[in-house]
């Protein structure tokens, strides 16, 4: 199932929370390579966030959310998807050359 994370980022960024983002970019890119995560999205203030996931369930979900590096200073929603359709799940278009 698919599921999508919505974070919100702590408003002051401290060294205590900075520690933490290569072992936080360290788990998102293992659970990435593992097909857990599909993305993942900060914006551009780095406030919020957005991590589609593709678990079993909710709470598969949410137990990964309380493995990041970071989960003490965040707050979050798990949303569940009806649809979820993007480009990088259509064919590869063609290239007439």
């Amino acid at each position: 199932m698919v599921f999508i994370v919505e974070i919100k980022l702590p408003e002051e960024i401290d060294e205590k929370f900075m520690r933490k983002i290569p072992s936080h970019r360290a788990f998102i890119n293992l659970l990435i390579n593992q097909g857990k995560i599909q993305s993942y999205t900060i914006n551009e203030s780095r406030t919020k966030g957005w991590i589609i996931f593709n678990t079993d369930n909710k709470a598969e979900t949410a137990r990964l959310m309380e493995q990041l590096p970071i989960y003490e200073f965040i707050t979050f929603r798990i949303n569940g998807t009806l649809i979820h359709d993007s480009e990088i799940f259509r064919f590869p278009k063609m290239n007439m050359n």
